[in-house]
């Protein structure tokens, strides 16, 4: 399977850069102008990403507006690398939300006066972008809470919201293994699930995908979504007027998902994510409250959910487990079992739950949030 210019990974293929502190240096300098005074690794999940903060005493002609908090250098994957219509895409949705009032990370022009360029690294070819660094705690370092949870189901709201009136070509025929839309294609990758109970659990989810969800594609909205809002891509600040406890979301970060696809799958996504995070299946409900009080969510798309989220948590757990038994080194992308996405999948697939208590009634746990607060 491929997409125009692009293709879709397949079990064996190593497509994250290969380069050293060194390197990064060197490519800072020759396409930025830039002299690098600290170097920090970011984490990546096939991607490499660097803070960089530059030399003060060393001034570059080309960059007019120098950013306070530094620089993130990106190097794509060999894979998205063969895709610059998506790459380009990127780029426009940064800059297309930052002139909307919400805070992400803006490109900057290189020497030749582009957003990115190709380079050569260690024999593949690789997209090499800057972006200003925005400041924040991420969300999985701060203390959680209902409140926080809430608001951010009203920030992908307002985000999809928005979104709403972006497109670009680039995104129309892209296709990449992390789209929800490709969990079918995890048969391939199955194999390396090797407790008999969680494969027959992982093709139980693959299963009900199939036959609950594709039918029904073509009635779900569509539309240009962000595809990964996770706690490590969500930034927050404390309140100005609040406590050293106060959080609110503040921002957003890396566009490497964005895909043309169901809006019912960002808010699936999301909540995924949110309920690994606390372990809880009912937070899900907080974000849905959030969620529904900006944007309507239709009863036949609520009625996915529960297998969207399963679908995505089968997802991370398969594509985790592959990814570590090509790159043993790389612990980012084993951050969904490690916060017990089986239990989780568990909990959320049991058979008879309590109807008075069932902590996958988020609708219920929306409404009871919303009545309290």
């Amino acid at each position: 399977m491929s997409d125009k210019g692009g293709l879709i990974l397949e079990p064996g293929k190593v497509i994250r850069p290969v380069i050293d502190h060194d390197g990064v240096k060197l490519l800072a300098e020759r396409l930025y102008g830039i002299s690098v005074l600290e170097l920090i690794e970011l984490n990546g999940y096939d991607d490499k990403n660097y803070k960089l903060i530059e030399d003060p005493n060393m001034k570059n002609p080309l960059i007019t507006n120098h950013s306070a908090n530094g620089y993130v250098l990106k190097i794509m994957n060999s894979i998205d690398s063969q895709n610059l219509s998506v790459v380009e895409a990127q780029n426009e949705i940064m800059n297309f939300l930052s002139t909307r009032s919400v805070s992400c990370p803006k490109p900057i022009r290189n020497v030749f006066g582009h957003l990115h360029s190709v380079e050569s690294i260690s024999g593949k070819q690789h997209v090499v972008r800057l972006l200003e660094y925005i400041p924040g705690e991420l969300l999985k370092d701060v203390p959680r809470s209902e409140a926080l949870f809430y608001q951010l189901g009203e920030f992908v709201a307002n985000l999809d919201n928005k979104l709403q009136n972006f497109n670009h070509s680039g995104l129309v025929s892209r296709e990449h293994i992390w789209m929800l839309s490709k969990v079918p294609d995890l048969d391939k990758f199955k194999y390396v699930i090797k407790d008999a109970e969680k494969l027959d659990l992982a093709e139980e989810v693959i299963e009900e995908f199939k036959y609950a969800v594709l039918p029904r594609l073509d009635e779900l909205e569509k539309g240009v979504i962000h595809g990964d809002i996770n706690e490590m891509n969500i930034l927050v600040g404390l309140k100005p007027e609040g406590s050293k406890t106060d959080y609110r979301i503040t921002g957003v970060i890396d566009f490497g998902d964005i895909q043309y696809s169901y809006y019912v799958f960002e808010l699936a996504i999301t909540m995924t994510y949110m309920m690994l995070l606390s372990g809880d299946p009912r937070t899900g409900g907080l974000v849905l409250a959030g969620y529904t009080v900006t944007r309507r969510l239709p009863d036949e798309e609520y009625r996915l959910l529960k297998t969207l989220i399963s679908a995505r948590l089968v997802q991370s757990l398969i594509l985790g487990a592959y990814t570590i038994e090509q790159d043993p080194n790389n612990t980012y992308v084993t951050s969904t079992e490690k916060a017990n996405g089986w239990e989780l999948l568990k909990k959320i697939r049991k058979t008879k739950p309590d109807p008075d208590d069932d902590p996958t009634n988020w609708k219920a746990i929306a409404n009871e949030f919303l009545t309290r607060s």
